[in-house]
């Protein structure tokens, strides 16, 4: 069995050394707190979890198991509904803002949406190998 060679932690200024990780310890410990502070992580929450399941149970009270649909989607009869935020916590809404109801494949394609809002399309190889050639190249120094 071989094992992982030892490298330099990747975070600028860190001199600790890991093996088969890309942080050390105490980088990687800095990173989640960061992470957990910019988007908490509220499903592993009982209060929003139960928030959730009663904003769900409302709404098949009201108007059964049924999807609102989303943007060209229309609605339509779902059983596996999810409750969403209205604003999306990642571009800036409340974590405990209003829910709303949607079938979970409606609301996977506004979370596919809202991501690549966010992240931008990929490049094309075509258009990466074109900005490749018309770069001049980098100054040595």
């Amino acid at each position: 069995m071989t094992r992982p060679l030892v490298r330099a932690c990747l975070t600028r200024g860190c001199t600790n050394v890991v093996r088969g990780r890309p942080y050390c310890h105490d980088c990687q410990r800095t990173r989640d707190k960061v992470k957990a502070v910019r988007r908490p992580d509220l499903h592993n929450d009982a209060k929003e979890r139960e928030r959730r399941r009663r904003v769900v149970a409302d709404h098949r009270v009201l108007v059964g198991d049924w999807c609102p649909g989303w943007e060209r989607r229309p609605a339509h009869p779902s059983a596996d509904l999810t409750a969403d935020h209205i604003r999306e916590v990642a571009r800036g809404g409340d974590p405990y803002g209003p829910l709303v109801v949607r079938c979970r494949s409606c609301n996977a394609a506004r979370s596919a949406r809202v991501l690549s809002r966010l992240l931008g399309p990929d490049p094309s190889p075509a258009e990466v190998s074109d900005t490749l050639r018309t770069q001049p190249p980098p100054v040595v120094g």
